[in-house]
């Protein structure tokens, strides 16, 4: 598995974006999207943000701590 954060890197001084700063997200690369979902839904967290396209599917979530996680699998 394969995973990655995006952060802010512009270097050009701002207030505090609506998610944390400076990071946007948490990536995770999955091979099953589907069964990722599912366990993100089974742990009571609300998917949102579904995509389809190249070079591949991705859905969002917010933890409970309000960290922002993009899950994506490049079938």
């Amino acid at each position: 598995m394969f995973s990655y954060i995006a952060v802010y890197t512009d270097g050009q001084p701002r207030g505090r974006f609506a998610k944390g700063a400076p990071l946007n997200h948490v990536g995770l690369v999955v091979d099953d999207i589907d069964a990722a979902e599912r366990v993100v839904l089974a742990a009571g967290l609300e998917p949102f943000n579904h995509a389809d396209y190249a070079p591949g599917r991705r859905f969002y979530f917010f933890d409970w701590d309000g960290i922002e996680f993009e899950v994506v699998s490049y079938e």
